[in-house]
């Protein structure tokens, strides 16, 4: 078996280095798509897709124990969202009670704002994808 170098140890494989310049590539050229179009929901889905079927095939890392706490919480945050969104539907899902939809309207409204959309979301997925 040949020696490994520190170098080779240290620097990440070649995809890792190019997919955070390929995810803000995307989401610059995604980002002219007008929302609420066939064209907006394939750039949503397409890499989506791409990286729920990596994440799928990828060995999980280390696992941690989750505390109750933390556990709680976050189902608890889950939970008030979901009864939220239901509600604000139930409810006319107007101006006066909006959806979490119409609230990122305003932002999602402007290229900067779907730049921005689109990174949070690819970069979310990438995230979880290289733990």
């Amino acid at each position: 078996m040949e020696p490994t170098s520190v170098a080779t140890l240290a620097s990440p494989p070649w995809w890792r280095r190019l997919l955070w310049p390929a995810v803000i590539g995307y989401a610059l050229v995604a980002a002219f798509a007008r929302p609420l179009t066939g064209t907006a929901a394939a750039a949503v889905l397409l890499p989506g897709g791409v990286l729920l079927a990596v994440g799928l095939r990828r060995a999980p890392g280390q696992l941690r124990q989750v505390g109750r706490r933390a556990a709680v919480a976050w189902l608890g945050l889950g939970v008030l969202f979901c009864l939220w969104e239901l509600g604000a539907f139930l409810a006319g899902n107007d101006e006066a009670h909006p959806t979490f939809s119409i609230l990122t309207d305003p932002l999602l409204d402007t290229y900067p704002g779907r730049v921005a959309g689109y990174l949070l979301w690819l970069g979310t997925g990438a995230w979880l994808v290289t733990r």
